[in-house]
């Protein structure tokens, strides 16, 4: 599953790309640190014990962190639950930048 759950639909609706993030995740800083090289703005929100169990419902995934784009799951720092999810790996192909422009 990719798409948001309404209660999750207006932090998504806040910016293009939002960061759920815990803070002593060495997979969030490695993915924030992808993120700032590339120049890719982003909204951070600490994975707080609200949005656990949402994250985990929609995505299948209890890991951190996890990243959104324009409403759409793209996974963590190099993997989610399609093949070519993972910010770096994203950043790479290209991916990251096409779904933001979209």
């Amino acid at each position: 599953m990719s798409s948001a759950p309404p209660e999750m639909q207006p932090i998504l609706d806040s910016a293009t790309v939002v960061f759920f993030d815990q803070p002593t995740c060495p997979y969030c800083r490695a993915a924030e640190a992808a993120l700032n090289e590339a120049g890719v703005p982003f909204k951070k929100v600490p994975i707080d014990p609200e949005w656990r169990p949402i994250l985990r419902k929609v995505t299948g995934k209890n890991s951190a962190p996890s990243v959104w784009i324009k409403g759409t799951y793209v996974g963590g720092c190099n993997d989610g639950i399609e093949p070519w999810h993972g910010v770096k790996p994203m950043l790479m192909s290209g991916k990251f930048q096409e779904m933001m422009n979209a």
